[in-house]
């Protein structure tokens, strides 16, 4: 093989995806959505998309300590779930509407998010409406 056909394969194989840089478990956020809402703290990322009512946590410090996530709908004063990424920095864990009924948020809800990153220093609550 020549030296040029060797490097367009290479390139050929980096713009496929054939090398891959980075473990699945650094990834800090679900590919393939665009997010109605990001939410940033110390230690921690909450991401949020109103359509299937997805909501994801990611620990973003190697602090010592899990990120979470409580979600709740303060329009009718419902608690729906607490939502844990415990495995270190870069992991994520995520819930949808079709994982179950307490998942479902109501449409036309505010839905309050109170999430943490750093072992009880400092929590953060956001809320926004769900009408997707």
């Amino acid at each position: 093989m020549t030296q040029t056909a060797a490097i367009s394969t290479a390139v050929l194989a980096l713009a496929s995806g054939a090398f891959a840089f980075a473990p699945a478990a650094a990834a800090t956020e679900l590919p393939g959505i665009n997010w109605d809402h990001t939410y940033s703290g110390t230690g921690v990322k909450v991401y949020v998309e109103e359509y299937g009512d997805v909501i994801s946590v990611c620990d973003t410090s190697a602090n010592g300590h899990s990120a979470w996530v409580w979600v709740g709908d303060s329009t009718n004063n419902i608690d729906h779930y607490k939502l844990t990424a415990s495995s270190g920095k870069g992991s994520c864990a995520t819930r949808r509407a079709n994982d179950g009924s307490r998942y479902n948020l109501r449409e036309y809800s505010r839905i309050a998010l109170n999430f943490e990153g750093a072992g009880g220093r400092g929590s953060y609550y956001v809320s926004y409406v769900n009408d997707h």
